[in-house]
């Protein structure tokens, strides 16, 4: 196999030749429109990306924020009907039997996990890395 092979059946785009003469399609300005900063030469060094021609920039007109903001995780709330209905007695209820039993995604096994009083629970399970309702607590 030679290197003429491999590229066989790929295309090869000649590149444009600009700036040469009004024959070109892209003779005269070049493609680069009239006047202007962007128009003269040495343009791409110039102007930085962020700038706005003069006007106050984006990064002065916004507002300074201030203080900083607390990440509250969401709690994942998971109903005693649903236990009844996923576990049988002796079984251990932890967030990673929850994800094994596809009640809830792996993704929330991480956050705060609690278990909510439905119906009435009916098997008997122990509760490992979940939180419970006071009214669930003192029924246990």
């Amino acid at each position: 196999m030679s290197i003429t092979n491999l590229f066989k059946d790929t295309q090869h785009k000649r590149a444009k030749r600009r700036g040469r003469g009004p024959g070109s399609t892209l003779g005269k300005t070049a493609g680069r429109g009239t006047k202007g900063q962007k128009a003269r030469s040495g343009s791409g060094r110039k102007v930085k990306a962020w700038f706005e021609g003069g006007q106050t920039p984006i990064h002065r007109r916004m507002a300074k924020l201030r203080g900083f903001n607390r990440v509250v995780v969401p709690t994942v709330e998971v109903s005693t009907s649903v236990i009844n209905h996923f576990y049988s007695d002796g079984e251990v209820v932890s967030p990673t039997t929850l994800f094994d039993k596809g009640i809830i995604r792996r993704s929330k096994t991480t956050n705060p996990i609690k278990v909510i009083t439905g119906a009435a629970l009916k098997p008997k399970v122990t509760f490992e890395g979940v939180g419970l309702t006071k009214r669930l607590q003192s029924k246990l």
